[in-house]
């Protein structure tokens, strides 16, 4: 699945509507390239891409009620740190991981991100 796709999938599990591609729409910083505008809370517009923004990722897992649970994994005998994030509710649970490597950040928004498509993935 692309990286707009999963945006798309995560944007409808939170409920958000999408105005448009942020690249075309509006000047933006470079972080939120590839992201879209969303309709928010407020009723005004906002940039949004929680692949990219750490305040996009954590209010998308805050909305969804997400756990996150870093931890270390073990292959082929080396420590590898890995983003572990599950929804944390009785009706479903979508785990969704990532190696951290260099950038246990990305990881972390990219597995939030991850488990919110999979839940857009099942919404009607």
């Amino acid at each position: 699945m692309t990286d707009r796709e999963l945006l798309k999938l995560a944007a409808k599990a939170a409920g958000h509507k999408i105005q448009g591609d942020v690249d075309y729409m509006i000047a933006q910083p470079g972080h939120l390239k590839g992201g879209y505008v969303i309709r928010n809370d407020r009723g005004g517009d906002s940039c949004w891409n929680p692949l990219t923004d750490d305040g996009d990722a954590l209010r998308l897992a805050v909305k969804l009620n997400l756990f996150i649970f870093h931890s270390w994994t073990y292959a082929k005998g080396e420590d590898i740190p890995y983003a572990n994030v599950v929804v944390d509710n009785a009706e479903q649970k979508v785990p969704s991981g990532e190696i951290k490597g260099n950038d246990p950040y990305a990881a972390t928004r990219r597995a939030i991100v991850r488990a919110a498509a999979e839940i857009g993935k099942g919404q009607a």
